[in-house]
């Protein structure tokens, strides 16, 4: 196998030589008086090939004599750069010209902030190139790009996605600041997107980590008439949903609290409202999702499978806008204007859900509603100094007045964040970033006049510097400081219920160093490494209970102020590039990770609200995960199309599964319910991406899978994980029908969950009862859901300040029913549904029963802008 793939490489690489040998311009050229301006017309001519140079740099109406009998066009430049003195590289259909004349050994530095014309948002990720060098960069999360250059005359060209090239011609002889817009291409419909130069999508291009951009998430079907951030990752190869109705998924083979949602640096505790259905994250108020399955930088942390770091809208610096949506089950408004023109502005969304018309009639006394508040405030103080402000707020109620017992009952969720950010240039190398962050999540369960609350707070402090050390290397370093409180379920009681203990709550601290540095080698090699040191303490007050070897307790420990259990770890990450061609690329990369929170849920369901976070401690051992993955990727030019293959292997410990019939709720001694083991997971993961077009879209596919084993569970011997799916398989496409309607598509299928079926019955008393074997032994059925969406621009004129558009989805249009879970019980109501009755003297046997959610459901969409 490593022979023929060596065979393939070397075979592509000769063929590449040959193809463009065969098929580089030829020029025919006799001229004795020529000037140097009607020369390279001439050549344009013949090769098709546009000439790029400084006009500084030559003077066009200089005679010269030039011969070139029918030679390759790269051999008729190389006469031409000797005869000029001049140096030439062939970049994107251009020969760009520059000056021979470098003062070597000495740099200076080209830096300064890319924005967006129009609004003056910061843009992430452009990239700024110097044509006729192998010398760019990319703009960092907060629109600034630093380029050492040697002193000289260039021309430098800023680009993005969605936006005009713009090409700057500068004699640069000493380091220089230029803060420079771009205008963004006006297109017809969202979907579509012209694509930047191909060596800048080579170069930008990150093997184990993709970027999902808001307009992609808008422009998928919608669910009751929003789309969401969670089923958008559940799109993208090696994340697994977790089933309708959640809003959780799974990351090669990774736990659902594995991944961690940040907002601007601030934690998403469960970024979903209504069980799942919806997601928090409004994709308005985004501007860039990157998303890390693999080779997570140092910086990020910590979690063993995914990172989703989302980005927000700064707000138009120079007008007044104010957009929105209005669907019969959820209203969204968002407004953004300027404080201070060009120097302080305000984006503001919010939404609220409408679901009153649906059961008012049959139950007045339901109330079930979510709403969301985001806020983002930016000020630009100076060329160096820039303030930002974050803050989300979101809440769910379901509630409900019982008559059977004559009280109120409910579900409460609260999530909150919010972070403070200083972002500082000391000078054109060294870049730094400021946050203090905030995020908290509860979870309140209502049964009038007694309430039970869980809840986990962070309170945290992040300094970041990135220095633009030289041309080839590049380092981030910092560290951090959080603070948590968490409460594992406290109770609010009457009186004939005071005999139920109180959980008490508990604090920890985490403190973290962190660096990581990343090489060019050459033109073909790229090396990042990194190292992050964690100190994670465990505080007091707090009591704690020692549990023997039959987990019975055997010991009452109580503390005081002050830490009490410590865990420190040192985490290296390191990757490898080589840059095959210039158009595919193989990546090797390893990495060392911790976790020191963990949710604590022995229930399968998406519906349970009885879900604690618990950090490690003296019972609880940090998660810890070992990855190695391969990756390979493959853009084609003319297509804009590209294909990616990754292979990864991971090994967790540390890793919770609970004893049969685990009572972890109002327990005081849930710790010693608790059961660790190992789990290893593998596979392979495949993609094909079109990104711009007017058909465009991707198709995934991912085998993997995932396999426990734990002492004591099972018998000891291994089983297979509830996130084992060995096959999933989904594909995504956007098409532009004409100039005022796009149409989208998505369609996914993968293996079902794992979970326990009986093996057998044993007659108790005349009665049936299950007898359980091996642990997840069988599987749900196979999940298959199609969805559609047709989006149609009402208004003709695109130069009227009012746009506006309508969106008609249907949710899982062939009415497939996909089961999230499956029971086992007695016997059946009245209304066709399963009662457990252990002591009904009945012959009726043990029936499974299954439950499904979400069949066909259409919905519709009115949104507008001015």
């Amino acid at each position: 196998m490593q022979k023929i793939l060596v065979y393939l490489i070397l075979a592509q690489f000769f063929c590449s030589q040959l193809y463009a040998q065969v098929n580089s311009p030829r020029i025919n050229i006799e001229q004795s008086r020529i000037t140097v301006g009607e020369l390279l017309e001439e050549i344009s001519e013949q090769s098709g090939y546009e000439f790029s140079y400084n006009s500084r740099l030559i003077d066009t109406r200089e005679p010269i004599s030039f011969s070139a009998k029918n030679i390759p066009l790269t051999e008729c430049l190389d006469r031409l750069s000797k005869k000029l003195n001049l140096r030439y590289r062939i970049f994107d259909q251009q020969i760009v010209l520059t000056s021979s004349r470098r003062n070597k050994g000495r740099h200076v530095i080209l830096s300064g902030f890319l924005s967006d014309r129009t609004s003056g948002e910061s843009l992430i990720g452009a990239t700024v190139h110097a044509l006729g060098t192998s010398f760019g960069t990319f703009t960092n999360e907060f629109g600034y790009y630093s380029l050492p250059l040697e002193p000289g005359d260039y021309t430098i060209a800023y680009s993005h996605v969605g936006y005009k090239k713009q090409e700057q011609a500068i004699a640069l002889l000493a380091s220089e600041q230029q803060n420079v817009s771009i205008s963004p291409v006006s297109f017809d419909m969202p979907a579509i997107v012209i694509a930047p130069p191909w060596e800048d999508i080579m170069n930008k291009k990150q093997l184990d980590a993709m970027e999902m951009s808001p307009e992609v998430l808008n422009n998928m079907p919608e669910f009751a008439g929003e789309s969401g951030l969670v089923k958008g990752l559940q799109s993208l190869p090696g994340l697994k949903a977790d089933g309708d109705g959640s809003a959780y998924f799974y990351a090669r083979g990774g736990e659902r609290d594995q991944n961690l949602v940040i907002i601007d640096d601030a934690p998403i505790y469960n970024p979903s409202h209504l069980f799942g259905f919806y997601s928090m994250v409004i994709p308005d108020f985004t501007k860039s999702i990157q998303v890390y399955k693999g080779d997570m930088p140092a910086s990020m942390g910590d979690r063993l499978s995914s990172i989703i770091s989302i980005r927000t809208r700064e707000g138009n610096l120079n007008k007044f806008h104010l957009s929105g949506a209005i669907t019969p089950f959820v209203s969204r408004y968002s407004l953004e204007t300027p404080i201070r023109k060009k120097k302080s502005s305000i984006f503001l969304t919010t939404r609220q859900s409408n679901f009153d018309w649906l059961y008012r009639r049959d139950n007045p006394e339901l109330r079930v509603r979510f709403q969301d508040f985001h806020l983002k405030w930016n000020r630009r103080i100076n060329d160096k100094d820039r303030l930002y402000f974050t803050t989300i707020s979101s809440s769910d109620i379901s509630q409900n007045f019982s008559n059977e017992i004559g009280s109120k009952i409910g579900v409460f969720r609260n999530n909150f964040a919010a972070t403070f950010r200083w972002n500082h240039l000391y000078n054109d190398k060294l870049f730094s970033n400021a946050i203090i962050n905030s995020g908290t999540y509860s979870n309140r369960l209502l049964l009038d006049p007694n309430t039970w609350k869980s809840e986990l707070g962070m309170l945290g402090f992040k300094i970041d510097f990135i220095h633009y050390k030289r041309q080839n290397f590049t380092e981030k370093f910092g560290s951090e400081l959080q603070g948590y409180f968490t409460n594992p379920g406290s109770l609010s009681l009457d009186s004939s219920l005071s005999i139920i203990p109180n959980l008490n709550p508990n604090y920890s601290r985490k403190n973290v160093l962190y660096y990581e540095g990343d090489w060019k080698v050459k033109k073909k090699w790229r090396i990042q490494a990194g190292v992050r040191l964690i100190n994670f303490a465990r505080g007091g007050p707090d009591v704690y209970y020692n549990f023997d070897q039959n987990y019975s307790v055997e010991d009452t420990v109580s503390h005081g102020r002050g830490v009490y259990n410590r865990y420190v770890n040192l985490d290296p990450r390191l990757s490898v590039r080589y840059q095959l061609d210039e158009s595919s690329q193989l990546k090797l990369s390893f990495g060392n990770y911790h976790q020191y929170l963990q949710l604590i849920s022995n229930s399968i369901s998406p519906f349970t609200s009885l879900e604690i976070w618990a950090p490690a401690g003296p019972n609880i051992f940090p998660q810890s995960s070992q990855q190695w993955s391969l990756g390979y990727l493959k853009y084609f030019k003319e297509a804009k199309m590209e294909i990616s293959a990754a292979a990864y292997h991971k090994q967790m410990g540390g890793q919770i599964d609970y004893e049969p019939h685990a009572a972890v709720y109002l327990n005081p001694l849930f710790e010693g319910e608790l059961r660790f083991g190992d789990t290893r997971s593998y596979g392979i993961e495949f993609l094909l991406k079109k990104d711009f077009g007017r058909l465009n879209g991707w198709l995934s596919y991912t085998y993997s899978r995932s396999f426990r084993r734990t002492l004591g569970i099972n018998n000891s011997q291994e089983y297979p994980a509830v996130q084992d799916r060995p096959h999933d398989f989904s594909v995504f496409i956007n098409c532009q029908v004409s100039d005022r309607m796009i149409t989208s598509a998505y369609w996914t299928t993968y293996s079902g969950a794992t979970f326990s079926s009986p093996t057998g019955y044993l007659n108790f008393n005349n009665q049936p009862v299950p007898i359980f074997g091996e642990r997840n032994n069988d599987r749900l059925p196979t999940y298959n859901r199609m969805d559609i969406s047709f989006r149609f621009r009402l208004n003709k004129d695109l130069s009227r300040k009012y746009q506006h558009s309508l969106a008609v989805s249907i949710y899982n249009v062939l009415g497939h029913v996909n089961p999230f879970i499956v029971q086992f019980n007695k016997i059946p109501d009245g209304d066709l549904s399963h009662v457990v009755k252990t002591n009904v003297l009945s012959e009726v046997p043990v029936n499974p029963s299954q439950f499904s959610l979400g069949r066909f459901l259409p919905s519709v969409s009115y949104r507008f802008k001015l």
